[in-house]
């Protein structure tokens, strides 16, 4: 039961990346991603609050700047650059980013062997985002940039983790406030610097409302309430799944027939983060 928070995010995030890829092709990317997360604002602020809203924490300003602002900016900068790969590839790296992070910066107790289970995990994401392709085509300044992507995660999760009411919707509306206020430098930059695209129509406002809705507030909420249940490290892990989740939707959707990479990727994937959470529920009892 308790994992059922991060299961229900992960599948609305993975199927993300459908729906922006929609999206993006009628509204410039960082223009799609204002209008996302103010859809969002919007959404939290008619469901129910548990305090009054206290907008100035440095934390939650912190959380929003980079797990919106720059985390959106860097990945939809990126793909301008580089290919879909090669940024799916170096953003579902994250989560090793984060366990190193932890124990260099927390202080946290990892075993060598959750080292290895979290690269079986990765070697299963890239198995599952190449799937038969032998190689990515290098963009030095595109890959650079979608690096940023997956460190800015990283530094979310981590702001994330000093707020003691991370997971209520006040904290989130909060947090997704910093986000939209930050993120308009961005799509202004966008807007005055690039040709912007804005067509709407079915597919651009459907996609629009499932990202700001399910993707943004209740995705948010979920991950987050998801980081309290289960913690920081169990939780950042579930990166690995969203790249699987996309590739499997994709299949189903486009009614493709699974390949045997696609499939021994994914396994690879629960054989890594299974190993990874045995021994961090085991430093948890003797820790």
């Amino acid at each position: 039961m308790k994992y059922i928070p991060l299961a229900i995010v992960t599948v609305l995030w993975g199927l993300s990346f459908i729906a922006t890829k929609f999206v993006v092709g009628e509204i410039s990317p960082l223009t799609a991603a204002l209008f996302r997360f103010s859809i969002a604002l919007l959404t939290l602020w008619f469901l129910p609050k548990q305090r009054k809203i206290s907008l100035f924490n440095i934390h939650k300003i912190l959380a929003g700047f980079w797990g919106i602002t720059i985390y959106f900016a860097a990945e939809n900068f990126a793909l301008k650059l580089t290919s879909p790969t090669n940024a799916a590839m170096i953003v579902s790296t994250a989560p090793i980013w984060y366990v190193l992070f932890t124990q260099l910066v927390h202080k946290r107790r990892t075993r060598f062997i959750q080292y290895i289970a979290s690269l079986i995990a990765l070697i299963g994401v890239a198995l599952v985002i190449l799937n038969g392709r032998l190689f990515l085509k290098v963009n030095s300044l595109g890959d650079l940039i979608a690096f940023l992507a997956a460190f800015s995660w990283v530094f979310y999760t981590h702001h994330i983790t000093k707020l003691d009411d991370h997971s209520s919707l006040t904290a989130i509306f909060e947090i997704t406030f910093w986000g939209v206020l930050t993120l308009i430098p961005f799509s202004a930059f966008e807007y005055f610097y690039f040709k912007p695209i804005l067509k709407f129509n079915f597919n651009s406002i459907f996609g629009l409302i499932y990202l700001g809705i399910f993707c943004s507030a209740i995705g948010y909420f979920l991950w987050n309430k998801s980081i309290q249940i289960l913690g920081d490290r169990t939780t950042t892990n579930a990166v690995y799944i969203i790249p699987v989740i996309t590739a499997v939707s994709e299949s189903l959707i486009f009614k493709r027939i699974p390949t045997l990479l696609l499939i021994s990727g994914i396994i690879l994937v629960v054989i890594g983060l299974y190993v990874f959470e045995k021994y961090e529920e085991r430093g948890e009892i003797h820790g």
